[in-house]
């Protein structure tokens, strides 16, 4: 009985460690019931696709869809990855490395993006052409070269967003979760798995204020022949003035917070 009660206190001590590393990071339960209120809301509107009118055929919005998991990869392997990359830095005592190379802080932080983001579009490649030869998918082969191009506009339109995150990193350390709910939130109003039609009116004014949108719906354009509601050059000048906007104040924020990290005393640690 003796030995049943000390595996008892004993399991009830390993319980009570992990609930307080649990609550000593104060977004995690929040975090998680937020994760779950998304993937209802996000279930909710695809099921409104489902038996609708909205696409003329399930191969349209299978069409509608494999775009956006392409563009949802290239979102995720930049704004999710670096987070997870500039902590292992930090964890490994490499960053400060780069902070003191000639090459600089700024510009090693940004250069991390590179690697996913092209692994990312490689991937969307061999998603595209899976779909296609496997599952019957139509592309548009007389605009699909085009692609490319947009797709390097939209990366220079998302960069500010990652550029923002690894700030966040530098200050808090801790930016993995704000990172997830960046993607999770933009993926239900940037009209990656249906369209922002569906949205309410309250809501909707949120898919305009983004580049993912416009990147999206060019994308679409270009790869599968959706029908665009104004000028294709509508898109590219959203793409473009986001990124030539935002792209500078992100530099100065990532900027901004190292230097705040450095008269801290707080660069090194994680």
């Amino acid at each position: 009985m003796s030995t049943l009660r000390a595996y008892g206190a004993a399991t009830l001590g390993m319980a009570q460690r992990d609930w307080l590393l649990f609550v000593s990071y104060r977004t995690r339960f929040l975090t998680q019931l937020l994760s779950g209120f998304f993937s209802l809301v996000l279930f909710y509107y695809v099921s409104r696709v489902v038996g609708s009118r909205v696409f003329p055929s399930p191969d349209d919005y299978f069409a509608f869809a494999v775009v956006g998991l392409v563009v949802m990869g290239v979102l995720v392997s930049t704004i999710s990855t670096l987070p997870m990359t500039l902590r292992q830095e930090l964890v490994a005592g490499t960053l400060e490395r780069l902070v003191v190379s000639p090459f600089g802080a700024v510009a090693s932080i940004a250069a991390m993006t590179w690697f996913p983001f092209f692994f990312s579009v490689l991937n969307g490649v061999l998603a595209l052409t899976v779909a296609a030869v496997v599952f019957g998918m139509p592309l548009d082969w007389s605009t699909a070269p085009l692609a490319a191009p947009v797709a390097t506009l939209g990366a220079f339109a998302f960069a500010p967003f990652t550029l923002l995150v690894a700030a966040a990193v530098i200050l808090v350390k801790q930016a993995g979760a704000g990172a997830g709910f960046l993607v999770t939130g933009l993926s239900l109003v940037g009209g990656f798995f249906f369209p922002v039609s569906l949205l309410p009116d309250w809501i909707e004014w949120a898919s305009e204020v983004q580049p993912f949108t416009p990147a999206l719906d060019l994308l679409r354009h270009l790869l599968i022949g959706t029908t665009l509601t104004s000028s294709p050059w509508t898109p590219v000048a959203k793409l473009l003035g986001f990124g030539v906007v935002m792209l500078p104040l992100s530099l100065l924020m990532l900027r901004l917070s190292i230097r705040v990290a450095q008269r801290r005393g707080t660069i090194i640690e994680y």
